[in-house]
């Protein structure tokens, strides 16, 4: 049902280009309806060239409360804000912009987060563990600085990136391992071999016919596969990576796990706590029907099966 707006309705959009394909306005909707929250959210399309202005010129209208930033605009919104998190500051990005009182911009990234939540939720370990991420973009970059940010006990011991573009792997990779004490390196090659977990942060599996980002015959019998995407899912890549019958999840648990996140930044305490509690009306949101079945899939899942 699509929300009641009134004069005293809150407004959060969500600048991006494209916007067809997003789904937080449906779960910040479904969030706001179950909570008795007076707010809604809509889409934005803004390009790239008209971003800046679109979000100072917003933000000058008192019932607009906060923005969620979609591509390709994250990195962009870094250098509008007045200050960011941690997480924004060494990424290079943020997803989430509100006004404080003061009147100045603040942002932080949650895509981190949401990708640890997910690991846990699906019983994949990756404390002290060798991660191999493929791709070394925003998306990366964030899933970087959460495992490296809990140091080598609760976070990853040693994170490899790989890029098709070897400098951006490495200047990612020196980023953090000049802020974080987890060993941070780019090497040259896919090769999932020696790794405990592989994230997939590349846009392969995007298209039919997008070749696999590696061989998954190389991975070893004990790792996990996470990949970040959230269209075609479950990818080629997820699947041939079950068909060995590894723990391989897609990218919607993610999302999931951020909201909570996404709700105390903006200051809706109460429905983050309920989203902690119970998310399965998000999961039935977003899922695909291709994927209903798995909405409950961590139940079968044991850490012994990946440790």
């Amino acid at each position: 049902m699509f929300p009641f707006i009134a004069g005293s309705t809150d407004l959060y959009l969500i600048p991006g280009d494209p916007v067809t394909n997003v789904r937080l306005p449906r779960m910040f909707n479904a969030v706001f309806e179950r909570f008795d929250i007076d707010a809604v959210m809509a889409p934005a399309h803004v390009a790239t060239r008209d971003f800046a202005v679109f979000v100072k010129a917003a933000f000058l209208a008192k019932n607009v409360r906060g923005m969620v930033i979609a591509p390709p605009h994250k990195p962009l919104a870094v250098t509008l804000l007045d200050g960011a998190g941690l997480f924004g500051r060494v990424a290079g990005s943020v997803n989430v912009v509100k006004r404080i009182a003061n009147g100045e911009l603040e942002g932080d990234l949650f895509d981190g987060e949401g990708l640890l939540g997910a690991l846990d939720r699906y019983n994949i370990p990756f404390r002290g563990k060798r991660v191999l991420i493929l791709g070394a973009g925003v998306s990366a970059a964030a899933v970087g600085v959460a495992l490296a940010e809990g140091g080598t006990v609760n976070g990853a011991e040693h994170i490899a990136f790989h890029d098709i573009s070897a400098g951006k792997a490495a200047g990612v990779a020196a980023k953090l391992d000049a802020f974080f004490d987890a060993t941070t390196i780019a090497v040259d090659s896919s090769d999932p071999a020696g790794y405990d977990l592989v994230v997939n942060a590349t846009p392969l599996g995007l298209k039919e016919g997008d070749a696999l980002p590696l061989d998954v015959a190389r991975m070893e019998p004990h790792a996990a596969l996470f990949d970040i995407l959230l269209r075609n899912q479950p990818t080629p890549l997820v699947r041939a990576a079950r068909a060995r019958g590894l723990n391989a999840q897609a990218g919607f648990e993610m999302l999931i796990q951020q909201m909570p996140y996404y709700l105390d930044f903006f200051g809706h305490t109460a429905a983050a706590h309920g989203v902690r509690q119970d998310a399965r009306f998000l999961r039935e949101l977003i899922y695909p029907q291709s994927m209903a079945a798995e909405i409950d899939a961590p139940l079968r899942y044991h850490s012994d099966s990946v440790a």
